[in-house]
Formats: C-alpha cells, sequence, structure tokens
C-alpha cells in the first residue's frame, strides 16, 4: 500500500521578474524550512525560471498588469502548505533564524506570525542594517485569505476582517532585504513606479490611510517635503488609532520638517509623538538631536538619555539600526564634546564603538576627541583595554591613522612600542611568530632597519632634541613664502627608506608651529611605511594626501594659540570641525 504524501507545512510564495541575480541565495536560504515553492513570473527575459526550476519550484506564469495583489494571489492559489511564507526574490531567511520559524509552524492556534525585516544599505548580509521593520509574512493557507492594493499589497487586513478573533505574534525571526540597498533602488526605478500605481490607488480610494502613508514614504525618498507632509496629514486624519504603523507618521513629519528647517514644528511633533508612544526610542533620538541643532544642551542630554534608558526598540516599532544604542550614544558624546565634557564625550563615543557595527569612523572621532583633551598619551592604552575587537584589528594601520590626525606622541609611542618588541626577538626563534614578510618589511620601513642594533626607546628619543630642526628655522621663512595652494610642496625633510619614522615625528613635533611647512607635514605622509604598506589607497592620492596636509597644518597652528577666555572655546570649536581622516584612505 502506498504511503499517502505528507501535506506540505510552509509554501514559500513569491512574484519575480528578471531576478537572476538574486534569487539563488534567497531559494537557498530557505531549504530546510519551507516545503513548496511556488514562484509566480510576471514576464521575465533572463534565467530567472530556470534558476527557479533548478530548485524545484512551481512555476505560474502570471503576465504582468500592474497589480502586485493579483500576482500574488496566483501563486496562493497554487499552494497546498498549512501555512505561507512570503519573501521576494531580494531577500534572505537569516540562517539563524530557521529553528523559530519551523516552530513557529507548529502553533497552529495562531492564524499569523509578524516577521523583523533587516532593511540593509548594501547586496549582502555583511552590509549594515538600516531599518527594521515588522511584517505579517507568514499566516494560514485559507482561501478567504488573499492580498489586496495593487501596490504595497497587504494581508493583515483582511485576516483580521475574516476572522475577527485571530491571534497573531510578533516573532524575532530575521528577514535581510537588500532591495532598496544603493543603486538598487535607482536601477529598477522603483520610486517612479510606486508613485504611478499609488497615485492611481488613490483616484480609486482617496480616503485610503495607508495609501496616502505609502505616498508620503515615496516623496520623502524624492526629497519632495510639501506633498510628503501633505499625505502624512491625510493619513493622520484617516487612520484608525491603534493601527501598526501611526508611529511612523510621526516620526515622518519630524524628518519633513527637519529637513525644510522648521524646527519648532518639528520639535511639536515629537511632543505629539511622544504622547502616544512614550516607549518609542526613535521618537526621543530624534527630539535630541533636534534640541542638540538648537543649542538647547540639557534638554537634548535628557531627551537621548532616555533613547538610551529605552534601548532596542520594543518589537511592534519599525525602527532604526542604531536609534536607542549606537547613533543615540553617538549624538550624546557630540553634545559632550560641544560642551566641554570630554571624558563623558569619550565614554559615550567608547561605547558606540563598542556597539557599532563598523566602528572605523567612532574610532576616528575617538583619537581626536583624546588629541585635542590632551590625553593622547591615553590612546594606546584606553583601546586595548576598552576596544580589544577592534584594537587587534587596527593595530598595523593605527599608526598610520594616528599621524594622519596629527597624534604624533601617539603615533611615535606605538611605533616605539613595535621597534621594542623587534629588538627583543632572539636569533633562531621561529619567524612565524613575527607574522608575515609584508609585516616584517612594514616594521623594517617603520623603524629605519634599526630594530636590532638602536635601543633607544621612543621616550627618549621625544625628549632629547632635533638638532636639524633648530637648525632650519631661518632658512625655512623664505621657502614658505614660496610655497603655494596651487602647488604642493616637496618635502622639507628628506624622506628616505632607511630614515627613522619616529625620529622624523619628533622632528616635525619639535619645528615651532609659525615655521611648520605643509612640507614638513608631507615628509610624514609620505614616508614609506605609510604610503607604501599601511595606507596604500592613500598614498595612491596625491590630492587626498595635500588635503590631509593642509587640516594638519591648520591644526598645528590652532594647537599653539595661547589659551585666553575669549577666543578659546573658539578654538577649540575650530580644532573639532575639522575634517577626520578617513578608514578609506
Amino acid at each position: 500500500m502506498t504511503k499517502p504524501r505528507r501535506k506540505p507545512l510552509i509554501s514559500l510564495c513569491m512574484i519575480v521578474k528578471n531576478e537572476a541575480e538574486s534569487l539563488a541565495q534567497c531559494l537557498k536560504s530557505v531549504r530546510g524550512v519551507a516545503d513548496e515553492l511556488v514562484v509566480v513570473d510576471t514576464g521575465s527575459t533572463d534565467s530567472t525560471v530556470q534558476i527557479a526550476r533548478s530548485f524545484g519550484a512551481t512555476i505560474v506564469s502570471f503576465p504582468w498588469n500592474g497589480d502586485f495583489a493579483a500576482a500574488r494571489n496566483a501563486g496562493l492559489k497554487q499552494a497546498k502548505g498549512t501555512w505561507i511564507l512570503i519573501l521576494d526574490a531580494d531577500e534572505e531567511l537569516d540562517a539563524g533564524s530557521k529553528e523559530e520559524l519551523l516552530l513557529c509552524a507548529e502553533h497552529t492556534e495562531y492564524e499569523a506570525f509578524f516577521l523583523r525585516i533587516h532593511n540593509h544599505n548594501g547586496t549582502s548580509r555583511a552590509s549594515q542594517t538600516i531599518t527594521v521593520n515588522p511584517i505579517l509574512r507568514m499566516f494560514r493557507n485559507r482561501p478567504q485569505y488573499r492580498f489586496n492594493g495593487i501596490i504595497h499589497e497587504q494581508i493583515a487586513g483582511v485576516i483580521v476582517e475574516a476572522t475577527p478573533a485571530a491571534a497573531m505574534h510578533l516573532s524575532t525571526v530575521v528577514i535581510h532585504h537588500y532591495g532598496y540597498a544603493d543603486g538598487v533602488v535607482a536601477k529598477k526605478d522603483k520610486i517612479s513606479r510606486n508613485v504611478e500605481l499609488l497615485k492611481e490607488q488613490l483616484r480609486l480610494n482617496p480616503g485610503d490611510a495607508f495609501h496616502h502613508f505609502n505616498m508620503a514614504v515615496e516623496y520623502m525618498r524624492l526629497g519632495e517635503y510639501d506633498p510628503a507632509l501633505h499625505h502624512i496629514q491625510r493619513s493622520l486624519e484617516e487612520v484608525e488609532p491603534d493601527t501598526s504603523y501611526v508611529h511612523l507618521l510621526y516620526k515622518y513629519e519630524i524628518r519633513c520638517r527637519a529637513a525644510k528647517r522648521e524646527l519648532k514644528s518639528a520639535l511639536e511633533a515629537c511632543e505629539r509623538g511622544i504622547t502616544l508612544f512614550p516607549d518609542y526610542p526613535d521618537l526621543h533620538h530624534l527630539k535630541g538631536v533636534l534640541l542638540l541643532q538648537a543649542g538647547a544642551f540639557a534638554e537634548a542630554k535628557a531627551a537621548l538619555r532616555r533613547a538610551l534608558d529605552i534601548g532596542v526598540s520594543p518589537p511592534g516599532y519599525h525602527t532604526e539600526s542604531g536609534f536607542g544604542t549606537y547613533l543615540t550614544y553617538t549624538a550624546l558624546g557630540q553634545l559632550c564634546q560641544e560642551t566641554g565634557e570630554d571624558g563623558e564625550a569619550i565614554a559615550c563615543c567608547t561605547r558606540a564603538a563598542q556597539l557599532h557595527p563598523e566602528p572605523g569612523p567612532l574610532i576616528a572621532r575617538l583619537l581626536r576627541i583624546f588629541k585635542y583633551s590632551g590625553r593622547e598619551q591615553e590612546i594606546t592604552g584606553w583601546l586595548k583595554a576598552h576596544l580589544p575587537d577592534a584594537w587587534a584589528a587596527l593595530h598595523g594601520s593605527l599608526p598610520a591613522l594616528l599621524l594622519r590626525d596629527g597624534c604624533y606622541t601617539a603615533a611615535a609611542e606605538l611605533l616605539g612600542e613595535a621597534e621594542a618588541a623587534s629588538a627583543e626577538v632572539t636569533p633562531g626563534l621561529d619567524t612565524a611568530m613575527l607574522g608575515s614578510a609584508e609585516n616584517s618589511a612594514v616594521l623594517e620601513a617603520t623603524t629605519g632597519g634599526a630594530a636590532a642594533t638602536d635601543k633607544a626607546t621612543a621616550a627618549e628619543r621625544l625628549a632629547s632634541p632635533a638638532p636639524a630642526a633648530a637648525e632650519r628655522g631661518a632658512e625655512h621663512g623664505a621657502e614658505r613664502a614660496a610655497a603655494t595652494p596651487e602647488h604642493a610642496p616637496e618635502p622639507d625633510i628628506a624622506v628616505a627608506p632607511g630614515n627613522s619614522l619616529i625620529e622624523l615625528i619628533h622632528e616635525v613635533r619639535t619645528i615651532p608651529a609659525e615655521q611648520l611647512s605643509q612640507g614638513d607635514v608631507l615628509s610624514l605622509l609620505n614616508h614609506p611605511s605609510i604610503c607604501n604598506q599601511v595606507a596604500p589607497a592613500f598614498a595612491a592620492a596625491p590630492a587626498l594626501q595635500l588635503g590631509r596636509s593642509w587640516i594638519l597644518l591648520a591644526d598645528r597652528v590652532l594647537a599653539s594659540a595661547p589659551a585666553a577666555p575669549v577666543y578659546g572655546p573658539a578654538v577649540r570649536r575650530a580644532r573639532m570641525a575639522l575634517p577626520l581622516p578617513r578608514f578609506t584612505d
């Protein structure tokens, strides 16, 4: 007797058109989860259909008629599973969420599950998550559950209308979405398509709050804030108070008014939203940033602290990655910089870097704070103690970063540690412990080849006078007068591969600010260990070197200004405002 085939538990239903670049990645992600694949093709001319068939998908041909709901429903009619799972080709199920999704499917007392959509700014899972949105993506397979809406098609309202007592659950299942990454939107011309479809929907249903909401979103993406505000207001007038996106209407109103420089109105929108959604960290964060821009530092700090107290947004809210966590710490650190609270600024910037998935720019800012607060000598110890992962990842490139921001003392200390470590290596020691030949070359160029013979420490070199620098004072005057911004001066200090970078740093540091030239600074930036090994991208772009040298020269001049209550704060602010070095340089 033939055993009856098991009814598929989960049916993945998709609509696609020319998705050959991303479809395989999506379908691979649901292996072991989806028992059935139903792919509705609306007219692909690439290999999309062949790829889908290679995964065993049922193909439903559906000529495109401009109606997303109709295309979705064509797939639902073919599905045989207990559950319908909805994904787009530019999405993938997180591997760590498979077990939870299967567990959800066992709970048939629910009619639907909300999954957490992580929208990325790139086209891979490693790219940064920008927003996180809870969206209903898995529901029971029932004939009465069909999508409606020719764009931004919806199913939640249909389920509630058909089953008023329907139980729904907010899961923590993660779906990664790449369709709105940089370049992808422009490639597919999604915005213009969406606007035209929404105009048609609003012509048929002028009082539909959801269509007004979506139209506002599209106008915001176009940078057209007046029509966006019009549709936000119309949506607020029509929407039911418990609708899942109401909190976003207030957030988007804030963003629109801030973009229009309507600070007072933006803050009023903050207060209205916070009154209704006091546990939504995004609103407190935005309020804090607006108050910071207005110079209301005490109120701004209170708002940012409230966002941090809430932390990661509760599951029901659509949020932006970092609000309530690393972005809020970053904003609070900037506020503390403005108010001269350097210790708290360092603490906030450090915490932000600990939480941020891409902490490089924050570390550059952290180095800047240490420098202008007179604590440059603490940099390496602080990084080792509080950011050990970043320290391990950046250790080889950190001297170059320090030099590109004028942290000469810290750079010399770090290079001195490397030189001392090299000097302690005994003959016959396993060379694998020293790293690659490339790393050895970096050390050789850094120390001028004197690691094994020159026992002088960086501290001793920094404490001793630099005769060459003292002797050049008078002769530099005429040379500097001849140098012009249009022509890059030659380095005033001869740079040979054997010159110790530590000695060169000391020489530049001891030149009086009024005598320091752009060429002197370039002598550091052009040193072989910096250009050829640590930062090749920086070395390959002379314009970057010139620009950075002018910044360092300006910083040195500002730092030499006598302390005075009258202009001291202005000098500090000017040094803070100088562009930070980029990790990509």
